[in-house]
């Protein structure tokens, strides 16, 4: 009867790019470690009467990015809502957190740049209402250096 051989593993030498890097990442209560969350808001919906408050996108440790999140305002309040597709059985999630500190970590993230956002077009509205123009503000990078 044939053993297995054990498996082999390849020890990396560790120079240069191989060393351990700042990644950003946060540590989770459990001991995990969460990557970095950026959120940027694309658009917000002028139109109070609207359940749909504003999109959104985050960026994941730098390397992931999801698109078509969303605020929504319902009874309780404003809330996060991920990108889903209607499925015979209700809506599905596209992309959904795992863990609940991931979730919470997201969910405050989107609601950060919704909250920004949203202080920015105020401020921006009372100068230029007064006649001022807003400070030139730095672009969302994003994902800057991915598509390289």
């Amino acid at each position: 009867m044939p053993t297995k051989a054990p498996a082999k593993t390849q020890s990396k030498p560790t120079t240069g790019a191989d060393q351990p890097q700042d990644t950003g990442q946060q540590e989770a209560s459990q001991g995990q470690r969460l990557p970095s969350i950026r959120a940027s808001v694309s658009w917000l919906n002028p139109n109070d009467d609207e359940s749909v408050r504003a999109k959104a996108s985050l960026t994941s440790g730098g390397a992931f990015a999801i698109h078509g999140i969303r605020v929504i305002n319902s009874a309780k309040g404003d809330f996060v809502s991920m990108p889903s597709y209607k499925g015979n059985d209700g809506y599905k999630d596209i992309f959904h957190a795992v863990t609940a500190d991931a979730r919470q970590q997201m969910n405050d993230a989107v609601m950060q740049a919704y909250e920004q956002k949203l202080a920015d077009q105020e401020y921006g509205q009372r100068n230029t209402d007064q006649g001022h123009e807003p400070p030139d503000m730095p672009e969302d990078t994003g994902m800057q250096g991915m598509s390289q």
